[in-house]
């Protein structure tokens, strides 16, 4: 990998102000700038034109951040003047407009794998999740960073959401069922303030004893010149600890992005310049040195083998690998003893780009059958009982069932909570915290947390005005059907 240099491939000039951030999806490039527009750039025979439908009009205010929907077809980008704008990409059509009530200026914004919940982050302090299908907000997490939000980045599973501050501190989200409890905090993540947070694209979920374990690299950086790797791991409890602390910049790091692979990460900065970095061991690849201003962001390809950067300079440099040569996505996370299922995520833009690792004593007799029968990620999340019974031969019941879990707790990590066969309790999750029984209307109210919406509507009018869950006061009285966990209940009782 040492040996596979970045040159630069075009200059993008059209931008009248600072570019501020940029985007993939396939062959499409999004960028943005303070000169209030987002402009879309298509690849082909080997350079970027840019579409028919650029530049994107609709702020009022310099444009700070894009972030392609996971299928690519919709766009957001959010702004000073306090709007998040969601567009159609192919005709450049406005989709729709979120403003957090504070209407403050928007940092950051982030799309959860599935495409159903939009995190974004502001200079109000305050990080809110929202229903992409209704354009409803599903939880405010206000007070929390006690500064601007920066940044955001789900996990590629969709089951955490980190963000950082400009008062330096790091906090990972519950993104499940829409809760968004805080499961963990690093007040001192980087001195100064922090700029840019990314969950790596590749994760492993181990099955333990039963349980999964999911393992996560996330990567951050600030105003102190440093980006810091840190390991998660998410099991009955989450987990975080350092790996690496990258020091090679000479000014503010102010973006740092993973390779779809895993295996690399840019960073950006106020020294004007960019670097890569080999994630397994710390060291850094290559500075690139071609911007006159500090650079602000960068993003991959979804293929790996360009990079894109954005300076204040007015320009985007898109770099190529000059050797691209494929290079395996390897493991970067420690791996436990036990392994019967790994599964890597070599690009979550697509679900069919997960590819299966069949591993331990009560799978390894089916392995070659699965080679002979070239069954991918993508086949696998296809497979059947009977599929797994009459073509594979994987004659055990109890095998069969616990693999179809676990492919379908990976689809959707709500249904890791499905009772196997024989068994008969029901997740805490599913209860109404009120009335300890199953929901069959969710709904999801001002604290975060789910009821059973009649018995949260009968608890506000008899004039409770505390959330049930916390004791503290309820900033409204709104009510948003949960209809993940209420599609999840319908499951179980089938």
């Amino acid at each position: 990998m040492a040996n596979r240099k970045w040159e630069v491939q075009q200059t993008l000039e059209a931008h009248a102000g600072d570019v501020t951030a940029c985007a993939f999806s396939n062959d499409t490039l999004a960028t943005c700038s303070n000169d209030k527009t987002v402009r879309l750039w298509l690849y082909a025979a080997g350079t970027f034109t840019e579409s028919a439908v650029s530049p994107l009009l609709g702020h009022t205010y310099g444009v700070n951040a894009v972030q392609f929907s996971p299928l690519g077809t919709a766009l957001a980008s959010c702004s000073t003047d306090g709007s998040l704008l969601l567009w159609n990409v192919e005709s450049g059509e406005q989709l729709g407009q979120l403003q957090h009530r504070s209407q403050a200026a928007l940092r950051c914004c982030s799309f959860s794998p599935s495409g159903a919940l939009l995190a974004t982050g502001g200079d109000d302090e305050t990080l809110v999740l929202w229903d992409v299908a209704t354009r409803s907000p599903v939880r405010s997490l206000g007070g929390v960073h006690a500064a601007v939000v920066a940044s955001c980045s789900f996990s590629p599973d969709g089951a955490l959401l980190a963000s950082v501050s400009s008062a330096g501190d790091l906090r990972i989200w519950d993104a499940r069922y829409n809760h968004a409890g805080c499961l963990v905090t690093r007040t001192d993540a980087h001195d100064l303030g922090a700029t840019g947070v990314h969950f790596s694209p590749q994760f492993e979920a181990t099955l333990v004893h039963d349980s999964l374990e999911s393992s996560y690299l996330l990567a951050s950086c600030g105003n102190d010149d440093l980006l810091r790797v840190w390991q998660v791991r998410m099991a009955q409890r989450l987990t975080l600890w350092p790996q690496w602390v990258l020091e090679g910049h000479n000014g503010s790091v102010m973006c740092c992005r993973f390779s779809p692979g895993g295996q690399l990460l840019a960073s950006s900065g106020a020294d004007k310049t960019s670097m890569v970095w080999d994630v397994g061991t710390g060291k850094a690849l290559q500075t690139l040195c071609k911007h006159s201003r500090y650079v602000s962001c960068c993003a991959f390809s979804s293929d790996g083998h360009m990079l894109a950067t954005g300076s204040w300079d007015h320009t985007l440099a898109v770099w190529a690998q000059v050797d691209c040569a494929p290079v395996r996505a390897t493991s970067l996370l420690p791996l436990l003893e036990t392994r019967p299922l790994q599964v890597e995520s070599l690009n979550t833009r697509h679900l069919s780009s997960l590819v299966f690792f069949i591993y331990g004593s009560q799978t390894c007799s089916h392995r070659e059958v699965f080679e002979a029968n070239a069954i991918d990620g993508q086949e696998l999340l296809h497979l059947t009982h009977e599929g797994l019974s009459a073509v594979l031969h994987v004659d055990a019941m109890g095998t069969r069932a616990r693999l179809l879990r676990e492919v379908q707790g990976l689809k959707h990590p709500l249904w890791r909570h499905l009772p196997g066969p024989g068994e008969t309790s029901l997740p805490n999750e599913l209860l109404c915290p009120i009335t300890q029984q199953t929901m069959s209307d969710p709904v999801v109210a001002a604290d975060g947390y789910s009821y059973e919406r009649n018995a949260i509507q009968q608890w506000l009018a008899d004039g409770k005005e505390t959330s049930p869950m916390t004791g503290k006061p309820l900033e409204h009285k709104s009510l948003v059907a949960n209809r993940t966990l209420q599609l999840l209940i319908q499951k179980y009782l089938r």
